[in-house]
């Protein structure tokens, strides 16, 4: 059976696009998460750096929360984490996590630009710095979701779906 995920981007305007869990012999595991790609008007990405674990670069971004969409995750951590109030404007991709000794997640990578609001880090002990980054260089360490997300966005790729392989054992952090 191929698994469907029904965005909608604007009134009327609705877009499908198969899961990861299309391919054959793959489920959809139970974490989720999203973040998304803020873009200013000179194309540079808003990223944050975590203030726990590795001190990752990333998106603004989190885990998809019990009866929220991915969508509705990634506008309410842009306002937790940078206090903005962003627009889905697409989807950059669905990236599969798999690997460094954490348990499979799957990623949800939309773009999106800024609506209200001025951007700051809201809360210093998860957020320690805010980033506009060009194509190169690229801050690291990275998110592996947010690093695929990024290249794919960068050569033109949306909608993308495909696995990720953690490098490395990741850092224990507990996911709820």
């Amino acid at each position: 059976m191929r698994a469907e995920v029904w965005l909608t981007l604007a009134p009327n305007e609705a877009r499908c696009i198969p899961t990861p869990a299309y391919h054959e012999g793959m489920t959809l595991p139970h974490r989720q998460c999203a973040a998304s790609l803020i873009l200013d008007s000179a194309g540079r990405a808003l990223l944050v750096q975590q203030n726990y674990g590795g001190r990752r670069w990333s998106a603004p971004g989190g885990v998809v929360d019990s009866g929220e969409t991915p969508m509705q995750a990634a506008q309410r951590e842009a306002q937790e984490e940078v206090g903005v109030e962003i627009r889905i404007t697409g989807i950059v991709g669905l990236y599969l996590l798999q690997g460094g000794g954490w348990p499979d997640v799957l990623s949800h990578i939309f773009q999106a630009e800024i609506v209200r609001g001025i951007v700051h880090v809201v809360d210093p002990e998860e957020i320690a710095a805010v980033e506009w980054c060009r194509p190169t260089p690229v801050l690291l360490p990275m998110t592996h979701d947010v690093e695929a997300g990024l290249s794919d966005l960068w050569a033109g790729r949306t909608g993308v779906v495909r696995t990720v392989e953690r490098r490395g054992i990741m850092e224990p952090f507990t996911l709820s």
